[in-house]
């Protein structure tokens, strides 16, 4: 999988500051190694030593993408060519000058990313001029660049030690966005820590936890707002499509064994990020522990309620109140069986009367219509199929209507 480097681009020092031709003051960024050891780079300018480091150990880099306002440390970017003599010295003191004058505007940048990527070859090189992103349209410029630039389907590997601080974190939240629009699917967060420099030695840290997090929060957010909990239980290292599907297709009574099996699969977690996603997928799997089949059938048509999942929710409750009739009048029959729901609903509508009754009708042509797309012939569903908060009060009564079945199918 190819991968894009973005990178923010601060200001330097000269080591001579007097000299206008001086190197700009350097360090050694010191990267770990996945086997062990380190790999040292002297440069001033953390990108290229972490660009260099991406490929020592195998990564493929097809672009940089590098962000920065008019007084960033552009000229640097000559690090990065492999024979930078080939690069023509006034093109670099054009630029450079134009640095120390704080004044890079886009045509300067333009043609120096023109000369960049004539040596840089297979490396492409994107430089991006944005404002310093302290008012909103120029916040906007920072998710405009990213957009524009990243290709769709690359892994993203970010580099946040430059610039100023409070751009990454816009950074952070647009790739978070762009794993949706752009397809991202790994974000690497990487930090030379000048601030923790030992000497001429300043650490580089990788930063997993983001790429945990990101994953975490799309799987709770998939929780939220759909009720499917495989996102979530794949960040917990557990298989939980099967179980999911068998859910979602109403088949609750395998669902309920293979969620039971889930959840013991499901180890108790020591870190901050999977003890949570463990506490919502256990919360999440209750409806499991009801010992009563319509009472797993209810609670799921709550659950999907939860969920704004109005379809399912309308079916599992209707499904419930024939399960519990059947069960509670001991009628004989398999509660999966059809035949044994068709006699709970005559036994509902034979023994039901006033509201309980109406209120047991009104849900029967809701779920017609959602099952069907029809309109039902009762104003009162008519009204109820136009509005999510009378359809989300029609199920709770239902759910209320089912607590009382027991004193109303009273002999």
């Amino acid at each position: 999988m190819a991968s894009s480097v973005i990178s923010f681009l601060g200001t330097g020092q000269k080591i001579q500051p007097q000299d206008a031709r001086s190197e700009y003051r350097k360090t050694i960024y010191r990267f770990t190694l996945p086997n062990g050891g380190h790999f040292d780079r002297e440069t001033s300018l953390f990108g290229t030593a972490l660009v260099e480091y991406l490929r020592h150990i195998g990564v493929e880099i097809d672009r940089w993408v590098v962000l920065g306002t008019s007084a960033s440390l552009w000229s640097e970017l000559i690090r990065v060519i492999p024979n930078q003599d080939a690069i023509d010295e006034e093109e670099y003191c054009r630029i450079d000058d134009r640095v120390i004058a704080r004044n890079v505007d886009s045509k300067s940048l333009q043609k120096w990313e023109q000369i960049l990527n004539e040596h840089a070859r297979p490396l492409e090189l994107r430089l991006c001029l944005i404002g310093e992103a302290l008012d909103p349209q120029s916040q906007q410029q920072i998710a405009r660049a990213l957009f524009d630039n990243v290709p769709h389907g690359n892994d993203v590997i970010f580099d946040i030690s430059h610039g100023f601080r409070h751009m990454p974190v816009i950074a952070a939240f647009v790739i978070s966005l762009m794993r949706w629009t752009h397809g991202v699917k790994n974000v690497r967060f990487f930090s030379g820590v000048f601030e923790a420099r030992q000497g001429d030695i300043t650490p580089v840290i990788e930063l997993p936890i983001c790429q945990q997090l990101v994953e975490a929060t799309e799987a709770a957010a998939i929780l939220k707002l759909t009720g499917n909990y495989a996102p979530l239980a794949r960040c917990l290292g557990v298989d939980a499509e099967e179980s999911w599907f068998l859910e979602n297709t109403n088949q609750l009574h395998i669902a309920r064994s293979k969620a039971q099996s889930l959840n013991k699969q499901a180890k108790q977690r020591t870190d901050a990020v999977g003890s949570e996603l463990l506490r919502l997928l256990r919360e999440r799997l209750l409806w499991t522990q009801q010992s009563y089949y319509a009472d797993r059938v209810r609670q799921s048509a709550l659950e999907a309620l939860n969920h704004g999942d109005y379809f399912r929710a309308a079916i599992l409750m209707y499904e419930a109140l024939l399960i519990a009739a059947a069960r509670i009048l001991n009628l004989p029959g398999d509660p999966l069986a059809y035949e044994l729901r068709q006699q709970g609903e005559s036994e509902l509508f034979n023994r039901l009367e006033g509201d309980p009754r109406e209120l047991l009708i009104d849900l029967q042509h809701a779920r017609n219509s959602c099952a069907h797309g029809s309109r039902s012939s009762r104003s009162r569903v008519q009204h109820i199929m136009q509005s999510p908060e009378a359809f989300r009060e029609l199920i709770k009564k239902a759910s209320e209507l089912f607590d009382r079945l027991p004193e109303l199918l009273k002999p």
